[in-house]
C-alpha cells in the first residue's frame, strides 16, 4: 500500500481505479493518448506509474513481438492486478518508484508517465530522469490532471465548490496539470508538444468516468474529514437526482506534454 498526501492505494482504491480504467471515457482518452504517443513496432517502451497495466497491454500490441513494454509502479496491489489481467509475452512489470528507477541512459524509444507527477516531491527531477532514460530520437509522454477543473453540475453551487476544492489536492499538487508545460521547460526539454484533453459526459453511471470517480471522491472526503458525512451523502444524492432530471453534466481537464531532448 502506498500513501501520498492522504490518498492511499489500498486494495479498495485499486478496485475503484480499475473500474475507472474500464469506463468508456477513459478508454477513448487512452486511444487518443496512444495516437499522440504513436508507438511503433519493435520499440522498447517504459510506462511509469503503470497501475493495473491497461495501457501497458494496449501498447504491447502496438510494438508487437519484436518490441517490449516495461511497466513500473510503487503499489504492489496495482501490480498484482496488472500481472493477473494485463500480462503478455513482451510485457514486464517491476515494483519500483519512479524516484528509484535505475535504467541506463538512452535506453527507451519512448516513456509514458500518466498521473504520476502530482504524487512526487520533486516533479522537475522526475521529468529530468525520464528524459535521461529516453533515446535522443525518442519522446517522453506526460499527462496530468488539473483537479481544480473538476466540474459536476448540481443545483448546490457552494457544495460542489467545496467538494472540488476539498478533493483537488488529494494526491499532492492538484495544479500539476496546469504547471506541466513550465515544469517540462525547467527540466530541460528541448521540444515540448502540448495538447489539452477534456473528459466530459452527461451520464451518471459506472460506464462513464464521473460515476466511479464520485466513489473515490466520497471515500477521500470521508477519510480526510474535509466534508461531513451529511454533506457527502447530500452531494451523491444531488448527482443522482441531476441525472434523473436530465441536468447532470461532468467535465475535467487534462494536459498532455510530449517532450524531446
Amino acid at each position: 500500500m502506498s500513501t501520498v498526501a492522504g490518498f492511499r492505494f489500498d486494495e479498495k482504491t485499486v478496485q475503484q481505479l480499475s473500474m475507472i480504467y474500464q469506463t468508456e471515457d477513459i478508454k477513448e482518452m487512452q486511444r487518443q493518448y496512444r495516437a499522440w504517443f504513436d508507438p511503433k513496432p519493435g520499440e522498447t517502451i517504459l510506462d511509469v506509474g503503470c497501475g493495473t497495466g491497461v495501457n501497458v497491454l494496449a501498447i504491447s500490441k502496438l510494438v508487437g513481438p519484436t518490441g517490449k513494454v516495461i511497466g513500473i509502479d510503487n503499489s504492489e496491489a496495482m501490480l498484482a492486478l496488472a500481472r493477473a489481467k494485463a500480462a503478455a509475452e513482451n510485457v514486464e512489470y517491476r515494483l519500483v518508484a519512479v524516484e528509484d528507477m535505475d535504467f541506463a541512459e538512452n535506453n527507451f524509444d519512448g516513456v509514458v508517465c500518466t498521473q504520476v507527477l502530482g504524487y512526487v516531491a520533486d516533479p522537475v527531477a522526475v521529468i529530468r530522469s525520464l528524459l535521461h532514460v529516453v533515446k535522443p530520437t525518442g519522446r517522453v509522454f506526460i499527462a496530468e490532471t488539473d483537479w481544480d477543473t473538476l466540474a459536476y453540475s448540481i443545483p448546490d453551487k457552494e457544495l460542489q465548490r467545496k467538494v472540488t476544492l476539498s478533493f483537488t489536492d488529494h494526491h499532492g499538487d492538484g495544479w500539476v496539470g496546469r504547471r506541466l508545460y513550465a515544469l517540462s521547460r525547467q527540466a530541460g526539454a528541448a521540444q515540448i508538444e502540448s495538447h489539452p484533453y477534456v473528459i466530459h459526459n452527461a451520464e451518471y453511471s459506472i460506464r462513464k468516468y464521473g460515476g466511479p470517480l464520485s466513489y473515490v471522491i466520497r471515500d477521500y472526503l470521508l477519510r480526510s474529514k474535509k466534508c461531513t458525512e451529511e454533506e457527502v451523502k447530500r452531494w451523491l444524492q444531488l448527482l443522482s437526482d441531476a441525472f434523473d432530471d436530465h441536468t447532470y453534466f461532468f467535465s475535467l481537464n487534462r494536459l498532455v506534454c510530449i517532450l524531446r531532448k
